[in-house]
């Protein structure tokens, strides 16, 4: 039987995590992590340890009684569920009007950010224009006067 190429992915962390939550027969993992487990079950003692563990909680798992619900508590639920439903559909034409009076006040904030972005984009760019001339001034060693009269 020839060696399988161990794959990188595969270190104890993620063999652990596999384990945990496919349980101690790999034969129940995803089909893509089974080859490179197998591969790292050869190489390393401590995975039949993580396995063992993972068969112990698969063991616990499938000896603990399955729950049933009664059909008295379930008819409960649904009849709860109904009720709550009564109530939102009542408080609606309140809640509608709240989302209503919020989605002006985000319009009205929108309108005041492109108002104040435009207003302020233009003294920001003249402010630039500006300090663009005087660089060049300096840089040309001309005097500010000179230049802005």
């Amino acid at each position: 039987m020839t060696p399988r190429r161990i794959d990188e992915r595969m270190d104890a962390t993620r063999f652990g995590e596999m384990a945990d939550a496919y349980g101690g027969d790999v034969r129940r993992w995803p089909e893509s992590e089974r080859d490179a487990a197998r591969a790292w079950i050869e190489a390393n003692s401590e995975a039949e340890r993580i396995l063992f563990d993972a068969r112990l909680t698969d063991a616990a798992l499938f000896a603990s009684p399955n729950p049933t619900v009664s059909m008295a508590l379930r008819d409960r639920v649904l009849a709860s569920a109904a009720a709550a439903s009564l109530k939102a559909r009542a408080t609606w034409p309140s809640l509608r009007r709240l989302l209503w009076i919020g989605g002006a006040g985000w319009a009205a904030a929108a309108c005041a950010g492109v108002v104040f972005g435009t207003n302020l984009g233009g003294h920001l760019a003249a402010q630039s224009q500006a300090d663009a001339v005087l660089e060049q001034a300096l840089l040309g060693g001309f005097d500010e006067t000179e230049v802005l009269g």
